[in-house]
């Protein structure tokens, strides 16, 4: 028996999940997603750089669709909304008991979430949408994937987030701050300086890592 790879299969195979999702296809609009993480990397998508996704971001994107899509009941709302120029669209809103879902599929182990332990990402997204739906209670269902955890995976569990006015007004303060540097940046072309609207866990995995290293070394006027 002779077993080779199939690499066309492979790239067949993931192109298909890029374009069913629209992994590779710019979005119209500052959306709230934008804001939470790093700047640069949004400004470079949205303009001449716009390298194309790993393969690895595409099949992460697409695991997380993926499975949202099966998981989503049919009779949810999926709104479009939009407050002070950002867009917003929660994973899932049940109109009748009053939930507006988040989902979230993680390799994370299920011993944080009983730690209460959730990425601040995570919050900063929840705390945002609050805001922007006049509410102060945010549900969070995680699929957990994989970990050194009791229950088998995967499995599921889900949260009820409640939180303070001040906690929502300050997120929104920070989320509106950003909004306005980044469109600001968009608008005038002005490249936004590298590692400076972002956290240093996104540099190290990001295809534009290159391209900041660049910057960094011609604005310190070392060659290259």
């Amino acid at each position: 028996m002779n077993i080779t790879e199939n690499n066309e299969l492979s790239r067949r195979l993931v192109d298909h999940l890029a374009s069913l999702y629209g992994i590779r296809e710019k979005r119209e609009g500052i959306h709230l997603s934008t804001l939470i993480y790093c700047l640069k990397k949004q400004q470079m998508d949205a303009g001449e750089f716009n390298i194309v996704p790993t393969d690895e971001e595409v099949m992460l994107f697409a695991l997380g669709w993926g499975l949202q899509d099966v998981l989503t009941p049919k009779d949810v709302e999926t709104p479009t909304l939009e407050k002070d120029g950002i867009v917003y669209r929660p994973d899932m809103v049940f109109p009748l008991d009053d939930y507006v879902i988040e989902l979230k599929t993680t390799r994370m182990s299920g011993k944080k979430g009983d730690k209460r332990e959730f990425p601040e990402t995570w919050l900063k997204y929840m705390m945002g949408g609050c805001y922007i739906t006049e509410r102060n209670t945010y549900d969070l269902s995680v699929l957990y994937m994989m970990g050194n955890y009791a229950p088998p995976f995967p499995y599921i569990k889900s949260y009820r987030f409640e939180f303070t006015h001040d906690e929502l007004v300050n997120n929104w303060q920070w989320l509106t701050h950003r909004f306005n540097i980044y469109k600001e940046a968009l608008e005038t072309g002005n490249k936004l300086p590298p590692y400076t609207h972002a956290e240093a866990w996104e540099c190290e995995h990001c295809r534009y890592k290159m391209v900041c290293s660049a910057e960094t070394m011609i604005s310190k006027g070392d060659s290259l």
